[in-house]
């Protein structure tokens, strides 16, 4: 299968990550590091399935987004492509519990497919962005998640002093150095300035620094990595992390998809800034052949 391979810079062109969240009351904040790098003895086992708004316990939606170590498992029984960050066909070490990324639509489709071929009481699905939706419920306004203001924070702290290079060949600053602190800076609200500037091809998205975390599946965390934020049905993560998928096909009114159609996906990344992640920010979507490096996916289970 020919599959397109997309930065997620191209399609979160309509996110202005710099803009300021009105719902971002305190500086973000990271799971502790223990949440992050830890490895999961259980991170392969069946996932958890939630019923949620008016569906009945026939459809369930689950806990989680798919990671990687799940969708390891259907690579390894398959002998479908592994996403494009995964080395040697392995996920990056440390990464079990989280989010699979750069899968398509249809890489999407073929897990489920995996999925209820080895389950004879259900079938699997990509839920619809209205499903999702009612899975989610409302945003809490103090809800913690892994948005780009983490990103920035954590970055910041670690090596601020650290010299990033811009790499891209439209840049009006190709080949220039910068202090990272230079380039990128948090308001004490949260919201993040010199995330990117798509007019001159400036802003840390066009740094070596950020194509080194794209190429590594970027700056995800594990999916439990914040259980004090729950949906409306209890599943976890789904706000920022990575973008899910949805089978509902729409007219994109974000981004470079603005006026084309294609597949809704919903709750943000940990690119996108902290209101695009908002169960009510809709319009965003890409094509269903695209692999991204901010969009993952989290599926339905049907009882028979």
């Amino acid at each position: 299968m020919n599959k397109t391979i997309i930065i997620c810079a191209a399609g979160l062109i309509g996110i202005a990550a710099f803009a300021v969240s009105r719902h971002v009351k305190t500086p973000p904040k990271e799971p502790n590091d223990n949440a992050v790098s830890a490895k999961s003895e259980t991170a392969a086992q069946e996932p958890a399935f939630l019923p949620f708004g008016e569906a009945s316990n026939a459809a369930k939606i689950a806990q989680y987004p798919v990671t990687n170590a799940e969708y390891a498992r259907f690579v390894k029984e398959t002998g479908h492509e592994p996403p494009r960050y995964w080395k040697n066909g392995k996920f990056p070490e440390g990464k079990e519990k989280h989010p699979v990324l750069w899968v398509s639509l249809r890489d999407a489709e073929a897990y489920c497919a995996w999925l209820g071929k080895n389950d004879a009481a259900h079938t699997y699905r990509l839920p619809t962005e209205a499903e999702w939706e009612s899975a989610a419920g409302a945003t809490p306004h103090d809800a913690e998640f892994n948005f780009n203001g983490v990103i920035a924070a954590h970055l910041l702290k670690k090596d601020k002093d650290r010299l990033v290079e811009f790499v891209h060949p439209k840049s009006e600053l190709k080949g220039k150095k910068q202090k990272l602190s230079e380039v990128i800076s948090i308001s004490p609200n949260g919201g993040v300035r010199g995330w990117v500037n798509h007019r001159n091809y400036t802003g840390f998205i066009y740094t070596d620094l950020f194509r080194e975390i794209s190429d590594a599946g970027g700056r995800t965390t594990p999916v439990d990595a914040y259980p004090q934020t729950k949906a409306a049905c209890g599943a976890l993560d789904m706000w920022g992390n990575c973008w899910e998928w949805t089978s509902t096909e729409i007219v994109a009114r974000n981004g470079a998809e603005r006026g084309k159609n294609v597949n809704a996906i919903k709750g943000g990344s940990w690119y996108a800034n902290k209101s695009s992640c908002r169960t009510d920010y809709s319009g965003e979507g890409r094509r269903p052949e695209g692999c991204y490096n901010t969009v993952g996916f989290r599926v339905m289970q049907i009882a028979k």
